[in-house]
This record gives structure tokens, sequence and C-alpha cells, in this order.
């Protein structure tokens, strides 16, 4: 019991940039990961059944939350304070102890009912509702000049968001060598320009203001380990590590 409550005292919750833990000690029942729905498909004159498609979906995450008050006159403020770092208007960074070096992308979701509120420290049931499954673990940042190999991490392919200076040219690419997957920008840069594309949103500006893309282009994701090349000039590619 006594490491259990030590512990408890320094367990650290984190959710949308606020330490939850000078308020809250707190108790996490996740699932192993998210709820798998696979979809199958009846073909005529065939036994059983044929596999059509698999996605993750997403789910509530329950945590128990207990007050840290010594006193029932200690509760209200408490409760204030806690409900105004809970409150967000979308999905934020969610911290917990139990896997303190990753976070899901949580908002709460539903009831925070108090049990009755007594000297004990009086406890709550927070559910988050992750819609995103994707655990994000460290953010990564690398420098490349013509090409680069290069460790993802994490268990799932990641997103880039890339700044360059191209020099003056007609065009810039950047290319997954692996796959042969490439965005090209097609329309003259000088030694000014700054070529800035994010790939989980497929957007591509220059100096700010979008860029002439080839139709070809293809906004990839990085898996594994990971060789890219440039064109021309510098570049500055940026992740967060994805997790199952």
């Amino acid at each position: 019991m006594e490491r259990n409550r030590k512990r408890n005292q320094t367990d650290s919750i984190v959710f949308n940039g606020h330490d939850l833990s000078s308020l809250v000690y707190c108790k996490i029942r996740r699932p192993v990961m998210a709820s798998v729905d696979a979809t199958f498909e009846d073909v005529p004159g065939r036994h059983g059944e044929v596999f059509k498609t698999v996605k993750r979906d997403g789910y509530d995450l329950s945590v128990d939350m207990w007050l840290r008050t010594e006193h029932r006159r200690d509760v209200a403020e408490a409760r204030h304070k806690l409900a105004a770092r809970l409150w967000t208007d979308e999905p934020a960074p969610l911290f917990l102890p139990d896997d303190p070096t990753r976070h899901l992308m949580a908002i709460v979701s539903g009831s925070t009912d108090l049990d009755e509120i007594t000297d004990d420290c009086p406890s709550c049931t927070v559910t988050f509702h992750i819609g995103d499954p994707d655990y994000r673990g460290q953010s990564r940042r690398i420098e490349v000049s013509g090409s680069a190999a290069f460790a993802v991490g994490g268990t799932l392919p990641a997103p880039m968001r890339v700044t360059a200076k191209p020099g003056a040219c007609s065009s810039w690419r950047i290319t997954n060598t692996d796959t042969g997957e490439f965005v090209e920008v097609v329309q003259a840069l000088t030694a000014d320009s700054i070529v800035r594309l994010d790939f989980a949103t497929e957007q591509a500006t220059v100096n700010g203001s979008v860029a002439a893309l080839n139709i070809m282009s293809d906004f990839f994701e990085i898996n594994g380990r990971a060789h890219l090349k440039i064109t021309g000039g510098t570049a500055t590619i940026e992740w967060e590590e994805r997790w199952l």
C-alpha cells in the first residue's frame, strides 16, 4: 500500500498540455489495441466467407480519478480546476502514467459525475474518446542534402513535414526511393524560396502560397527504415513516431 501511495504521488497525467497530477491520481484500463472491424462477404457456390476489409475503430478510454483533497471543503476548488484542464473543443494529446512516452489524441466524452463528496478523496470516471487509434511517440527530425537513410521508429507508417530550401531551379522533388513515390513542385524557384510540404494534410506551399505540383505527386508515409532523395538544396524532415 505504501509503495502504491508513493507511486500515485508521482504519477504524471498530462492532457492538452495541462499537468493534472497535482489535482488527481488515477487508475487506467486500456485495451491491448483498438477494436478491429474485419468484414467478410459470401461468395456464391463456395463454403465460408472471403475477407474484404479491416480497420481499427475509435474507442472510449476510461480513467478512474481521485481528487487529491483532504477535506470536503477543498473539493469545489479542485473540481473547478480539473474541469478547466479537461475541457477542450477538439482532440488534444493525452499522456497517462502507464505509458509516459507515447500519447493519444483524445477528448472528454460523457459524464464526469463525482462519487459522494466526503473527506476521503472523491472519485469519478473520466471517459476520453479516442477517434484516431494510433499512439504518437517521439518527435523526430533530420537534415537531408542529396539522400538519406534513417530509422523511422514506431510500428506504423508516419506522415512527414518537410521544410526545404531548394535553391534556384525550375522544379524540386522529394522521392521515397524504396517505393518510387514522390512529391514534385513544378514552378520556378529562387535562392530565397522555401518549400513546405505537409504529408498528413497533403498541402504544399512555396513562400506561403499554394505550390504547383506534378499531377503524379503522391504524398507518402515513411516506415521501418526510410530512404529519401531530394533533387537539390537542403531539407528538414520532421515526423512523430506512430505506434499500435
